[in-house]
């Protein structure tokens, strides 16, 4: 906002300055203030575009590196399980940490900005709250949402399960979930969706939940969300499971992905022989 300011107090020195030191007249002075303002505005936001775009860019690459080593321990304790569930979780927090404060490293050098460019605290908690919500940092959580702009349907289901830790009802969730899908694009909802099903079936809301597996199936094409609608409507709500998005719903925090250990291999293959 300082830059704004700065900018829009040149801007009136050249209406004001140019005419009454007789170099122009008003009527030329003010579209020429105008025109000031506006072109300064635009050169900061042409900067600020590709400067977020060159730390989105390095957010990425983190990210998916991150994600592609902690990915393929979890393959290859698919086929060569961990001893302990404990010790392999312990393993994927500390590789999910490290890339967080990877990513907040990348991030600190533009919080100083805030107050010189529109809109940057309010894109720089955008940024940060899902890596908040990732390390479990729930103050952080809760300082950053207010402030971030919850467009992406993976940001509105972190409020969403934010609300549900905190014991909200289900009037206050299917409020902020239905302004948000409203917003949303149509093939975009079904992660959204998904999330708002899971809490009412665990509401015992089933009919609620039934109902939105319907509406999601409109606006989506995902085999989860018809898999999930059938289990309902053939009263199999126990095998109801939003664990088909993967990495998507985990990340959501409401469940976490089952590790299989070497103990559970030999229960299961001790009953093969019984």
């Amino acid at each position: 906002m300082i830059t704004v300011l700065l900018n829009l107090i040149v801007a009136l020195l050249v209406a004001i300055v140019l005419p009454v030191t007789g170099v122009m007249a008003w009527y030329w002075s003010v579209p020429l203030g105008l025109l000031c303002f506006i072109a300064v505005q635009i050169g900061i936001t042409l900067v600020l575009r590709r400067r977020m775009a060159s730390v989105s860019a390095a957010v990425e690459a983190i990210t998916k590196q991150a994600q592609a080593r902690m990915h393929a321990k979890l393959q290859r304790w698919r086929t060569k399980p961990v001893s302990s569930a404990k010790l392999a979780e312990a393993e994927l927090t500390k590789d999910r940490d490290a890339m967080i404060d990877e990513i907040r490293a990348v991030l600190a050098p533009l919080y100083r900005y805030r107050l010189w460019i529109p809109l940057m605290d309010r894109q720089l908690a955008t940024m940060e709250l899902q890596f908040a919500w990732q390390k479990k940092d729930y103050a952080r959580v809760d300082e950053l949402l207010p402030r971030a702009l919850l467009i992406d349907p993976m940001l509105v289901c972190i409020r969403l399960a934010r609300m549900w830790q905190k014991d909200a009802t289900d009037e206050e969730l299917l409020k902020v979930f239905r302004k948000s899908v409203r917003r949303a694009r149509y093939d975009t909802t079904a992660l959204l969706y998904a999330t708002m099903a899971w809490m009412m079936v665990r509401h015992n809301n089933i009919d609620e939940a039934f109902r939105l597996l319907n509406e999601a199936d409109e606006r989506n094409e995902h085999p989860v969300i018809k898999q999930n609608r059938d289990l309902l409507a053939n009263n199999r709500v126990n095998q109801f499971s939003n664990a088909g998005f993967g990495d998507l719903w985990y990340a959501v925090g409401l469940e976490t992905p089952k590790v299989r250990t070497a103990r559970q291999n030999r229960q299961t293959a001790g009953r093969y022989f019984m």
